[in-house]
Parts: C-alpha cells; structure tokens; sequence
C-alpha cells in the first residue's frame, strides 16, 4: 500500500507542477500580445487639434466602424496603411491589403502610393495607378474607409 499512496503523491506533484507551467506560459503568452497590441495602438496615434505647418492629416471621413468617424492620423513624412498591424493606420477589412498604400513627403508635397493592392486605391474616385500627389481636401478610399486629406 505504501507504493500506491507514493504514486499518487508524485502524480499530484507532476500535475501541479505541470498547471503551474502552463500558467506561467498563459501570462507570458498574454503579455507579449498585449505588449504587441498597446506599440500598435501607440502607432495610431490620433490627433484632435490641428496640425502643425510641417504636419499632414488623414481624417476618416467614412467607414463601416462609425467609432473610427473623424479619426484624425497626422504625420510628417511618411505614413503606412493597410491591413497589417505594423501599417500606422490599420484597417481591419478583408478588401485592404496587408500592405496596402503609402503617403510621403518628396519636394514638399505628399505623394499617394498604391502597394499593388488587389482591390485598388482611389483618389477622388478615380483608381489610382502607381502614384498621384495630393492636394488639400482630396478623397482617398480605402476598401470601405474614406480619408480626406489634410495639409
């Protein structure tokens, strides 16, 4: 008898053992995706006031997510969309591309880029081809997500 009530003990040390494992990898597992989550959120940073003289603004203009309406992403040189959590601006919609299409600053104008989307870009309505330059007030769609551009 005494050999039963050792195993049972050694598979109750075994079984606590093993919990506190996977509990130690639940917590680990969680903070690295909260950690991956918040350097997301902190990408897409919104702006509220206006923009600086050497700052650019997209601002949501029309979206399925009536959350993301007048969402304002200001930017300096460079900002990245798509459908990929590393773009600055993230749009969960399954017509964007993971990498979808680019604005940047070249000669003091802010250029639109598409990345070679399957479902297009459009500037004003018009499919855009390659690359345009934007102007004060232009329209760019976005799968279902409309921005308007800002300077």
């Amino acid at each position: 008898m005494p050999t039963t009530a050792l195993v049972i003990k050694v598979i109750s040390v075994v079984l606590e053992y093993g919990m506190l494992l996977w509990l130690i990898y639940f917590v680990s597992r969680s903070v690295r995706y909260i950690g991956k989550d918040m350097r997301t959120a902190g990408k897409m940073y919104s702006s509220r006031g206006k923009a600086s003289a050497h700052e650019a603004v997209l601002t949501v203009v029309d979206s399925d997510d009536q959350g993301q309406m007048g969402r304002r992403f200001a930017f300096l040189d460079e900002i990245a969309i798509g459908r990929d959590p590393d773009n600055d601006i993230v749009v969960p919609d399954s017509f964007v591309s993971h990498h979808h299409a680019v604005v940047f600053l070249r000669n003091n104008l802010y250029v639109i880029e598409d990345l070679g989307s399957r479902n297009h870009t459009y500037v004003n309505d018009r499919r855009l081809i390659g690359r345009a330059y934007l102007k004060a007030g232009d329209l760019i769609r976005i799968g279902f997500l409309t921005l308007r551009f800002e300077r």
